[in-house]
């Protein structure tokens, strides 16, 4: 029933008997009225209630978007301060590590020239301390060649005058005067030469030497010899002999010039003689002969020491047993000892490790014959 209808039931009920029924009508509408109100009411308010969560879902909803758009935004701004920041502080940074390497580019390069001069000025001096300590060696060993040779020339002829040309001085190392009978009847001028290679200067210098010393009779003295060459040879006229060889040929010159001087020859005789005699000791027959004797006395030397070695250990084999004999004869000696006075057999053994006389390694060895 609607509330018109009620309307129309009360108008036509209009006689008291039905007041009490209009009365509880009116308050069944009214009751009715004020649930349906309430209902009314509660369902707006439920819709209301709806709508604003609807509404406050929609404003969250787009509040988050809103708030979701903002923080892209700013994540975005945030990243791109950030890739800018970044891309500064590299720039920054690239320009300082270039600033740096370029300082030690720079430095190294600085360093490098300053290592290199120094390098530079330490090989040149090393280079120059080379070629005086290469300077003072080969002047040191060719003064000991030199000296050698002159000890044995002194030592082969000890009535001739042997003498060294002072160092400094312009000329020869040793001027060899020949001397008969008191008198000078030639001379022999030697250069000594104690390098490591042969060169044709030596000659040069040699013929040079033949005008000064008005001799023809230069040697050259030397331990190199030109190629395919070696212990004798003749050189543009100038007779080139190994050290070991230097006295039996200085011997040979000698012995001609004395026999030319007890000729008492005139002097232009004398002087064909000593051109014979200078032309035979560069030719080829004596330089022939004089190489086989040279060959001889190697040969000799290499028999002798090996010889020497034979009888070297010949001399320490007879040795070793000479000390194993007289062990063995004191050992005899202390056990005849023991058997005529009576020693106790361990005093017999102590005597005869007391008589023993104590080696070291390598003595005991006695040369006989």
């Amino acid at each position: 029933m609607n509330s018109d209808e009620l309307k129309s039931r009360i108008q036509k009920l209009a006689t008291p008997a039905l007041a009490l029924e209009k009365k509880k009508l009116s308050q069944e509408f009214e009751s009715r009225l004020g649930a349906e109100i309430e209902k009314a009411e509660r369902a707006a308010q439920r819709l209301h209630e709806r709508e604003l969560r609807a509404a406050t879902e929609r404003a969250r909803i787009a509040a988050k978007r809103d708030f979701d758009k903002q923080l892209m935004s700013a994540r975005r701004d945030a990243e791109n301060r950030m890739k800018r920041e970044l891309a500064q502080s590299i720039k920054v940074k690239s320009a300082q590590n270039e600033t740096k390497l370029a300082k030690l580019q720079s430095d190294r390069e600085r360093d490098r020239l300053r290592y290199e001069a120094e390098s530079a000025r330490l090989q040149g001096k090393l280079d120059d301390l080379s070629r005086k300590l290469e300077k003072q060696s080969g002047e040191q060993h060719g003064s000991e060649a030199e000296l050698d040779l002159f000890t044995n020339l002194r030592q082969a002829f000890p009535h001739d005058r042997i003498q060294r040309i002072t160092r400094g001085v312009k000329g020869a190392d040793i001027l060899h005067e020949i001397v008969e009978s008191t008198k000078v009847v030639g001379r022999v001028v030697y250069e000594s030469k104690n390098t490591t290679t042969w060169q044709q200067g030596f000659i040069a210098q040699a013929k040079k030497y033949q005008t000064q010393y008005e001799t023809p009779n230069v040697i050259v003295v030397s331990r190199v010899f030109p190629a395919k060459q070696k212990g004798f040879c003749i050189v543009k006229g100038i007779p080139v002999v190994a050290t070991q060889m230097a006295v039996p040929l200085a011997t040979v010159v000698r012995e001609g010039i004395v026999e030319i001087a007890r000729l008492r020859l005139s002097g232009t005789q004398s002087n064909e003689k000593s051109h014979e005699l200078y032309e035979y000791i560069v030719g080829d027959k004596f330089c022939t002969r004089f190489r086989e004797m040279a060959e001889c006395i190697d040969s000799l030397r290499d028999f002798q020491q090996k010889e020497r070695t034979w009888h070297e250990n010949v001399w320490h084999t007879e040795s070793t047993i000479h000390d194993r004999i007289a062990s063995r004869h004191r050992e005899v000696d202390a056990h005849i000892r023991t058997i005529v006075r009576g020693t106790p057999r361990y005093e017999s053994s102590r005597l005869s490790a007391q008589s023993e006389p104590r080696r070291e390694l390598g003595t005991g060895i006695r040369r006989t014959g």
